[in-house]
């Protein structure tokens, strides 16, 4: 098929910048409930429920039951969901009730201490 100039497709950007997994309130966190979280943290992905039981392996039907508070995330399959998500409400909402804060690494500070130690490292060795 001939076109005359115009690109309908856009390009696919596949290298992106990654946003930081977004947190709530503290006092968000204390007056909402576990199924609250994750409903909150669907809401805000972007992504419908199905989308997200499809990417964290889970079917439909168990998804909509995660939601309306008959089954449950555990373990590796809640990390996926927060991961899929990007957001740590339900991580939230479970440090609340154990009476604890989330706080979130700062991965730069974390790599400058890395490249400091690699060039304390360098700097001994010449």
């Amino acid at each position: 098929m001939e076109t005359n100039g115009k690109h309908w497709q856009a390009e696919m950007p596949f290298l992106a910048v990654v946003k930081a997994p977004s947190l709530i309130s503290t006092e968000l966190a204390a007056r909402l409930s576990d199924i609250g979280a994750l409903r909150l943290a669907v809401q805000e992905s972007g992504h419908d429920d199905y989308e997200i039981a499809d990417s964290v392996g889970i079917s439909h039907g168990y998804m909509s039951k995660v939601l309306k508070g008959t089954a449950g995330l555990y373990g590796k399959r809640l990390v996926k969901f927060m991961r899929q998500t990007n957001n740590l409400a339900p991580l939230q909402w479970l440090a609340e009730q154990m009476g604890c804060d989330v706080v979130q690494r700062d991965s730069r500070s974390a790599e400058v201490a890395a490249l400091k130690a690699r060039l304390q490292e360098l700097e001994r060795a010449a």
